[in-house]
This record gives structure tokens, sequence and C-alpha cells, in this order.
């Protein structure tokens, strides 16, 4: 529900850049797009065929998905002190939510550094491609897991006032315990 909070602002930060950048002004609506239209060949190609864009936005949001949480695995085993030992990997059929889970504590910078990185290098990094390109296919895709990581950001949050001992993934839960030491 909290996360509903986020999807305007997403969308404030990352696509009125993309159209200052690209939009041709001078033309007015909606002949100003044409300057992005001319940019996306594939999107033009999927403007015209329905089933190729859905087909390519399936397999992009799979992709997506399965990327984000590898991507924390990654990070979770680059700080645990038992690697690829400690993570583990599942699907929540409750939340129909893919996770993934670091079965031992972290210090509280390297459980926030293992919630961000999937924001960064499927959402923010694809929206920047997308405004020096000007490909919309980036953007779109950056924009989608830039909301995808609105959870990691909530639970980021909710961690920055630790500063000492430990974080744990909650065993059952979205979310942490915090463990002082």
């Amino acid at each position: 529900m909290y996360g509903a909070l986020f999807v305007v602002p997403v969308l404030l930060l990352d696509a009125v850049p993309y159209i200052l950048i690209w939009y041709d002004f001078g033309y007015g609506f909606p002949e100003g797009l044409h300057t992005i239209a001319q940019n996306n060949f594939i999107f033009k190609t999927c403007a015209v065929n329905v089933s190729l864009l859905l087909i390519l936005f399936a397999v992009a949001l799979f992709v997506g998905i399965v990327l984000h949480e590898l991507i924390h695995g990654v990070c979770m085993a680059a700080h645990a002190k038992n690697g690829w030992k400690s993570v583990s990997f599942g699907f929540n059929i409750k939340a129909l939510a893919p996770y993934s889970h670091c079965m031992e504590p972290l210090s509280p910078n390297a459980y926030r550094f293992t919630l961000v990185m999937p924001g960064i290098l499927l959402g923010d990094i694809p929206v920047i491609i997308s405004w020096f390109t000007g490909n919309i296919l980036f953007l779109f895709f950056g924009i989608l897991f830039c909301l995808g990581a609105v959870g990691d950001v909530i639970v980021l949050w909710l961690s920055r006032n630790i500063t000492n001992g430990v974080i744990q993934d909650h065993p059952d839960k979205i979310g942490f315990v915090h463990i002082e030491e």
C-alpha cells in the first residue's frame, strides 16, 4: 500500500527529464512525439504489433525479476561470512512474490547495500541510459524496476536509524530483525 505513494514521484523523476530532453516542443502535441518515435524503431514496431509488445514486456518482466533477486543474492553472498551457503531463493505464494533471503545477519551498511543495488542497476541506470540515447524501452524498463524496488526502499527507510549491531532478514515476513550487539 505504501508503495503506491512512490508511483508519481518515480514517474516525475524518471520520465520528465526524458521528455524535456527528447520531446520536440517546437511542434506541439502530439507532433512533438515524432522525435521520440524516430529514435525508437523497436517501439514503433511494437506499437504496430501488439502481440510482440506483450511478449517483449513479459520477457523483460521475467528476466528483470530474476535479475533483481539475483542481484540481492550476489550482494548478500559478498557480505555474508559463509557466502552463497547463506543465501536462498524462493517464491512466496501468499504474496505472489519471488524473494532472496540471507540466513545470517549482516552489518547495517551491508544490509542496506543489498537493498539498493537492484534498484540502481535495473532501475536508475536504464533510465539514465534512456536520457542519453533517447531509447524509450530503456525508460520503460527502468521505471518498471524503479517501481519494483519500492519495497526495498521502504525496508531501507525502516533501517535508516540502525547504526550498531547487525540486521537479519526476517525468517517469515518481508523485512528484518535488528540484533544489537
